[in-house]
């Protein structure tokens, strides 16, 4: 997996972006990898048939990204 930058929304808060991901990555997947990082809110994976998937993981607290 790679191509993860900040997506920060206009209040910081606490989501990055995740980019070409495996067409057949699982949020599991994207949990294991991020859970270190912080405690997750929200993983929101984007897997539309065709296109390559690509995921938004939100963290509890914003500032895990500053």
């Amino acid at each position: 997996m790679s191509g993860w930058a900040d997506e920060r929304g206009g209040e910081g808060d606490g989501r990055i972006y995740v980019g070409n991901l495996p067409t057949d990555v699982r949020e599991k997947d994207l949990e294991d990898l991020f859970y270190k990082y912080g405690r997750i809110r929200e993983i929101e994976l984007k897997n539309r048939h065709g296109l390559v998937p690509f995921a938004f993981v939100r963290f509890e607290d914003p500032r895990i990204l500053l």
